[in-house]
């Protein structure tokens, strides 16, 4: 038979060699004389616990995985990394990869697996390694989620050494792209950041990091296009953001650890970046942010319903940009009294250029039915005259069994909204006074889809009970079949 595979330009072969796990790859050097070096032509290296070492079966027969039991009282069981086995198999298989690969260009280096400082010179080596072969995206993923480590004490961080990125000949790397998870990170002794000259996005997550590393980063790096920083520690306050090239920005859970090891979340400062077009930050950062982004388009937060001025100031800024399009927003109610305020609150500042709205609602846990309601999600649309699009999702909802008289909310009106999507729904009064008074009062609206799915931030996994999908759905059905209820033949149940 012949080897048609071999015929394909070497591209092609490339792709196909990416998608193979390091075990299938070397295989592949012994099917021909071509084959012996084709695979050098893999130009995204992609280590885990799963491409190195095997499936998660083989993974617990063979003691790379267990089982660790860390809460009695309710018997919850986590698997976690055998440091005894798994991190030193881990290293004998990628050295011995590594050793032998014949290429010489690379795109990406990947390493997702936990490491801290025990592991130092081999990580620095395998940095090297990519450096040395052209590459433009490193991560270096050393939290591996979804397991962790099982280890009773704190190790210390991997620190990243910045030597390691500059080129002996141009002194400046070849790399555009790094994304780092829990490791140390540091400002360079010498303040010279020209082997990052070239770098377009930096992502640190679960990272000891100087905040002046940070600054003096965005001002050096006239290419950086998009900074994420979450679960941050830093080491007196979160940076300024000043920059002339971002355009997207993430700051999410920074803090800072006393020496007694208390935990102070921390507030953005200062964003000036006036080609800004994404913003993803907490709520109450935006309640005191200064801002220089004229042209932001898309903006993500939470509202934690602490303090009721926070969520006021939030949507004052939200209206000083002047191009917004896109708002996510996740609205935690830690106490419903505190809640019930802010729906009898009006959005004073129009959001005159919103045209799509997705909003996750997270209830307490102690929530009594007849405080709840979706008043609040009333005076947004009443704010966003343009909104066309509204997504709601209610995460982990309840039914609650005594249930309280529809409501005609009168006070709204909509010109504009043309489809909205209702996750969480299982037949609360709230939810059908919502949908009755949408239906009445959006005057432009083509569709409303219902359902009890819901799922959270951007998870593609749909969660739901099948009591409510069933009895859910019926009491929503029945409810809204009522020759009362204006423009039910828009309604669509899932």
């Amino acid at each position: 038979m012949d080897d048609h595979i071999s015929e394909l330009p070497n591209d092609i072969l490339s792709y196909i060699l990416t998608m193979l796990s390091i075990k299938d790859l070397l295989k592949t050097s012994v099917l021909s004389k071509r084959w012996c070096k084709l695979w050098g032509l893999r130009k995204h290296l992609y280590f885990d616990i799963y491409s190195v070492l095997g499936p998660e079966k083989e993974l617990l027969e063979k003691g790379y995985l267990t089982d660790v039991t860390v809460d009695i009282v309710y018997s919850r069981t986590y698997r976690c990394v055998n440091l005894d086995l798994g991190p030193k198999e881990f290293i004998k298989r990628v050295d011995q990869f590594l050793n032998n690969f014949p290429g010489t260009a690379m795109d990406s280096f990947f390493v997702n697996f936990y490491f801290d400082c025990e592991q130092s010179n081999t990580i620095d080596r395998w940095i090297c390694f990519a450096i040395a072969r052209g590459v433009e995206r490193i991560n270096l993923l050393f939290r591996w989620w979804p397991y962790t480590a099982n280890c009773t004490t704190q190790n210390k961080l991997y620190k990243l050494d910045f030597g390691l990125f500059t080129d002996t000949i141009t002194n400046v790397s070849t790399l555009k792209h790094l994304r780092l998870e829990k490791c140390l990170v540091c400002h360079p002794t010498n303040c010279d950041l020209t082997p990052f000259k070239h770098l377009r996005s930096l992502s640190l997550e679960f990272v000891k990091v100087d905040e002046i590393f940070i600054e003096s980063l965005l001002s050096n790096c006239q290419l950086l296009r998009e900074l994420s920083l979450v679960h941050c520690e830093f080491n007196s306050s979160t940076p300024k953001i000043v920059s002339s090239s971002l355009y997207h920005l993430k700051v999410l859970g920074c803090c800072k650890v006393s020496s007694n090891n208390f935990t102070r979340f921390m507030r953005l400062i200062l964003v000036d970046c006036f080609r800004l077009t994404s913003l993803e930050c907490c709520g109450n950062d935006l309640s005191a942010l200064n801002t220089n982004t004229r042209v932001l388009k898309r903006i993500n937060f939470s509202i934690y319903f602490d303090e009721i001025e926070n969520y006021l100031n939030a949507f004052a800024l939200c209206a000083t940009f002047p191009e917004l399009e896109i708002m996510r927003l996740k609205i935690y109610t830690i106490t419903m009294d505190l809640l019930q305020v802010a729906t009898s609150l009006k959005i004073a500042q129009p959001l005159e250029h919103l045209k799509q709205l997705d909003c996750i609602i997270y209830l307490p846990f102690d929530t009594i039915n007849e405080e709840c309601d979706l008043m609040m999600i009333f005076n947004i649309l009443q704010a966003s005259p343009l909104l066309q699009k509204l997504s709601i999702m209610i995460a982990e909802p309840k039914f609650f069994e005594k249930q309280k008289d529809i409501r005609d909310v009168e006070i709204f009106s909509h010109d504009e909204i043309k489809v909205i999507e209702f996750g969480g729904c299982v037949g609360n009064w709230f939810e059908i006074e919502f949908v009755m008074n949408i239906l009445k009062y959006a005057h432009k609206l083509e569709q409303i889809v219902v359902s009890p799915y819901f799922r959270e931030d951007d998870s593609s996994n749909w969660m739901f009970d099948p009591l409510w999908f069933q009895s859910g759905r019926e009491r929503m059905i029945e409810k809204l079949q009522g020759e009362e209820v204006v423009g039910r033949e828009k309604l669509m149940f899932i």
